[in-house]
């Protein structure tokens, strides 16, 4: 909520999950045929055929004139840990059932290192088709929200979250797998249907994943900022994972090979001027 609308082409990574052809989630595109999201976007009692990945386009339900990319789900990995509500692991992995050509419209976002965390303060940018308000969808033409959010550290953030709540001071609510993001007046928020998609930071010019969106308190409550995986935490999880579904190393270095040439890509230009444009 209180976003704006983002260009094409500028956050190329961001994708839309389907479920019976309705947006349920965003997520985001880590190689050519893996997408990084939340792990309760999915119901269990649903096939996988249910669900279909649309890349390449800026609107959620694109107009006739534009040819977004659909793929197939090929498997789904959802982290071990993870239970429901607003429990630990809360990350999937969604393998395609064929490659995506990168474009300038369609690029794999870069993973942080294994436990590279950063600062409270820093600002990061939260994208997705999610509500607009706490029970507002986001109008037609669907256009791909954007909203910049300063990181808020685990301590702080815990502490909103402790005000008014029947949970002992000594039961943390924010885990140590999470981060949030946000102010503490509120107003600015990730919202429903933002579940899944990705929190990215711009870090020495390389724009780098650093959160899927995963819980909060209604949406753009004072002291209750949005809640994020904390996707350095599982970077280890992430690889290992697309590593051992590879049918052997050679079909999976090029697509970690991936996320270091976009990095570079990004990072060198041209793309870089289109990527960044309106975020600074």
């Amino acid at each position: 909520m209180s976003g704006q609308d983002a260009q094409p082409g500028q956050w190329p990574w961001q994708v839309s999950l389907k479920e019976y052809g309705q947006h349920v989630c965003g997520g985001s595109l880590i190689t050519k045929d893996w997408v990084l999201t939340a792990a309760h976007c999915f119901d269990r009692n649903q096939p996988l055929q249910a669900y279909v990945v649309m890349l390449g386009t800026i609107f959620s339900y694109p107009p006739i004139s534009q040819f977004p990319h659909y793929r197939s789900v090929a498997q789904l990995i959802t982290h071990p840990s993870y239970k429901d509500g607003h429990s630990s692991g809360d990350i999937a992995l969604v393998q395609l059932t064929s490659p995506v050509n990168l474009s300038e419209l369609i690029l794999p976002v870069c993973l942080p290192k294994p436990g590279d965390a950063l600062g409270h303060g820093t600002w990061c940018w939260v994208t997705g088709w999610g509500n607009i308000n706490s029970n507002q969808a986001l109008p037609p033409p669907f256009t791909l929200q954007e909203l910049q959010l300063p990181l808020i550290d685990t301590q702080t953030c815990d502490a909103y979250y402790h005000e008014n709540s029947i949970t002992p001071s000594q039961e943390p609510i924010i885990l140590e797998d999470m981060l949030c993001a946000g102010f503490e007046g509120g107003q600015k928020d990730a919202c429903q249907g933002d579940s899944g998609g990705p929190l990215v930071c711009d870090i020495d010019g390389v724009w780098t994943q650093a959160g899927v969106v995963s819980w909060g308190s209604d949406c753009g409550l004072s002291k209750k900022p949005g809640v994020y995986t904390n996707v350095s935490v599982y970077t280890t999880w992430i690889l290992s994972t697309i590593r051992s579904s590879a049918p052997d190393d050679r079909s999976f270095s090029p697509s970690l090979a991936g996320i270091v040439s976009t990095a570079l890509l990004l990072f060198l230009g041209p793309l870089g001027g289109t990527v960044s444009l309106g975020l600074s």
